[in-house]
């Protein structure tokens, strides 16, 4: 595999991620209303709402910020800083104990994501940016300099629309399998109380307690999995901030 390629994947898993963490709670929201709330099933519509509407709010009022910070300090800065955001307001969102905490924790997923519009412009630049020429960063800068050399592809419109394609491809992706992973996850000690031999250790268990933290627990294990895989395959193709 070569460095674009595995940049490339890199992307390609991050977003996966992102819809992860975004759709995962849509299959147990409602249920987690009704469990901290105490209310009718017929109630919980809107207040299972405000879980996906909160992670919106949270996302768009710090999109900005995210992108002024992946200008100065890059994107790969960007990334990173945002995923461990992310795992850590993932892991406290499955350990809440009231509804209100939920709710901010949610807010708290989309405010520190930045997946959506960093990948997005790194993907475009994978494609323009030719890696062979990035061996030495010293050298790279210098010539760049010098010559005001731009290190371009024969046909990079192309190639961008091809990654971008992929890249973006594994939201839908991450949309139809999310749902079906943490929903199977979710609050487990209930739904499959037949296959589950209750005794005084399990009822005082962690899963006793905090019912939906799984899901949300494998979401900060795959974050980071996905801080090592993206450092690996594109923090250190590239020095420059640039590309």
């Amino acid at each position: 595999m070569n460095k674009r390629a595995a940049s490339i994947a890199a992307l390609c898993s991050v977003t996966f991620l992102q819809a992860y963490l975004l759709v995962g709670v849509f299959p147990y929201a409602a249920f987690m209303a009704i469990y901290f709330l105490q209310i009718q099933e017929e109630q919980a519509g809107p207040y299972a709402a405000l879980f996906a509407t909160s992670f919106m709010i949270g996302r768009t009022a710090t999109a900005h910020l995210w992108g002024l910070l992946a200008d100065v300090y890059g994107r790969r800065v960007a990334m990173i800083a945002s995923l461990l955001g992310s795992g850590l307001a993932s892991l406290w969102f499955g350990m809440t104990n009231s509804y209100s905490q939920a709710i901010i924790a949610r807010g708290m997923i989309g405010a520190l994501n930045s997946i959506v519009g960093v990948s997005k412009t790194v993907a475009t630049e994978l494609a323009f940016y030719n890696f062979e020429k990035c061996n030495n960063q010293n050298e790279d800068r210098q010539a760049a300099v010098d010559g005001n050399e731009q290190h371009y592809d024969q046909q990079p419109q192309q190639l961008e629309t091809r990654i971008v394609g992929r890249v973006m491809s594994m939201r839908a992706y991450g949309f139809l399998i999310a749902p079906a992973v943490a929903g199977f996850l979710a609050d487990p000690l209930d739904v499959r109380e037949k296959d589950v031999t209750y005794n005084a250790s399990i009822e005082g268990s962690v899963l006793s307690k905090y019912p939906y933290l799984l899901p949300n627990l494998l979401g900060a294990v795959c974050v980071g999995d996905q801080q090592w895989l993206f450092i690996c395959a594109y923090l250190k193709q590239c020095h420059n901030v640039d590309c």
